[in-house]
């Protein structure tokens, strides 16, 4: 028996798509708003002051490069912000939760349309502003991951690559029509200039992205149909040959030197791995213990979505599909979190730092949301094969309309909460720096080089300068001074 769609069950679901699309974009515009307290610290002062003490941007990223770090993409990224002023700081989280979710809703619209959803372009900004939504919540440092412009550039920003190349190799693959000779080179081309450079943005996402595209190789070659694999592959091991150049780049950075002095010599590789795979399964145990509330909603949001977007002509309608589908997201989800792990314990020998698990949290959220997705089918499928008789009584798609509805109050719950527990915190944060900033800047024109100010609070571990450390070197250059100190 095929599930039933009249123009009135259609007219009920997209008005409940459409209330839970906005009350989830709710929060996001929350989330964003918050970024307009967002201020320098930390390695903020040491990104402008070499871009200051540069005569252009390339010059800046090959400094960077040789001296600091070896993620040379993120110089490029900050610089670029530096040409709208100092105030472009406080615009920067807000820009990216813009360009996640545009890149994110592309793709997800163009994957909606390919499981013949209903209103796909709806249906792919709902799970996008969803999957947003609890990555930010559930994020381990939400302050440096977003909030700070160097743990946003690195870790964040990613994520709107990742979206957006993603998208774009699908639409190119799922081309019904062959495309120009032209199109054909230049594809391939701008899929490994995309992925070379958000290689460079973080080694922990430069990870993932490796090992996504080797196993969608795998995959591909094992699992798809000749005529599949010939359209497939070509672009597929273009972007896994990209983000090998940018491993070698980021390997043989002469800045490498800082952390091997640091850390020491790398674990073996058998230590490396199997640490790394105990700490993706604590990662995601964690998730559930420690997250249990967020972690159910993201569950039961996809499910609503579930009932009411699948069909029988959808792929996973199949008995086979469906329940490998069910083995294999928690399967992929786990490998991608290991992939995650292994630079922090190569590099650091340890597990990695909260802020750098920002793309894992989003990797757990997307798998979690996959498996709600298709328990979702699930339900509606059982409906589906009950009697007439007892399925008019379970009123199929009043229940979807009913479930959509209720896992929109979550997200209206958590944006009042967060404006009533953190715009005071950052709003206070942000007005003690103004003034500071203000005075440090008077007295610079004033002629001083060497100043002593008020010490303000750190906000979420990322420090500010004190009495006497790293940060204050930079922030010293940073205004132009000879030293800068805050006891």
């Amino acid at each position: 028996m095929k599930f039933k769609s009249s123009d009135k069950f259609n007219n009920l679901l997209r008005t409940a798509i459409i209330i839970f699309s906005t009350a989830f974009a709710i929060e996001l515009f929350v989330f964003a708003y918050l970024g307009f307290f967002s201020r320098y610290g930390a390695d903020d002062y040491c990104f402008s002051r070499t871009i200051f003490k540069a005569d252009n941007i390339i010059q800046a990223t090959a400094t960077w490069y040789a001296n600091t770090s070896n993620r040379y993409t993120t110089m490029l990224l900050v610089g670029t912000s530096e040409w709208f002023g100092r105030s472009a700081i406080s615009f920067l989280p807000a820009l990216a939760i813009l360009s996640w979710l545009a890149s994110l809703t592309w793709t997800l619209s163009h994957i909606s349309r390919k499981l013949r959803f209903p209103f796909p372009s709806l249906s792919g900004f709902a799970l996008a502003a969803s999957i947003i939504f609890f990555s930010i919540l559930e994020a381990p440092s939400r302050y440096q991951s977003l909030y700070w412009r160097s743990g946003m550039v690195t870790y964040f920003v990613p994520l709107t690559f990742f979206s957006y190349l993603i998208g774009f190799m699908l639409t190119e693959t799922w081309r019904e029509q062959k495309s120009p000779p032209l199109r054909q080179f230049l594809a391939p081309v701008w899929v490994g200039v995309g992925f070379f450079f958000a290689g460079g943005l973080s080694e922990t996402t430069l990870a993932i992205q490796g090992g996504a595209l080797g196993l969608s190789i795998l995959a591909v070659w094992f699992f798809s149909p000749t005529d599949q694999r010939k359209k497939n592959l070509p672009m597929l091991i273009t972007a896994l040959l990209a983000s090998i150049i940018a491993l070698v780049v980021v390997f043989i950075a002469p800045a490498n030197a800082m952390r091997i002095n640091a850390f020491g010599p790398s674990p073996a590789l058998m230590d490396v791995f199997s640490y790394s795979l105990i700490y993706a399964w604590d990662f995601m145990r964690e998730t559930f213990k420690s997250l249990p509330t967020p972690t159910l909603m993201s569950l039961i949001a996809a499910m609503s979505l579930g009932v009411g977007l699948w069909k029988e002509e959808s792929p996973f309608a199949n008995r086979k599909t469906f329940m490998l589908s069910l083995i294999a997201i928690p399967l992929i989800t786990y490998l991608l979190i290991f992939f995650s792990m292994l630079p922090s314990m190569y590099g650091q020998h340890t597990y990695p730092g909260a802020r750098s698990l920002m793309a894992s949290r989003s990797i757990m959220v997307s798998g979690l949301m996959g498996i709600g997705l298709i328990l979702g089918l699930g339900l509606r499928m059982g409906i589906n094969k009950l009697p007439a008789g007892q399925k008019a009584l379970l009123f199929a798609p009043l229940i979807s309309f009913l479930l959509l509805l209720a896992s929109s109050l979550y997200p209206l719950y958590t944006a009042n909460k967060t404006m009533t527990e953190l715009t005071p915190l950052y709003r206070s944060h942000a007005e003690i720096w103004d003034q500071r900033d203000a005075q440090i800047r008077q007295s610079v024109a004033a002629g001083e080089t060497d100043l002593v100010v008020i010490q303000i609070d750190d906000m979420d571990g990322v420090m500010e300068y004190k009495e006497n450390n790293w940060v204050n070197l930079c922030a010293a250059e940073f205004y132009g001074l000879n030293s800068l100190s805050a006891p």
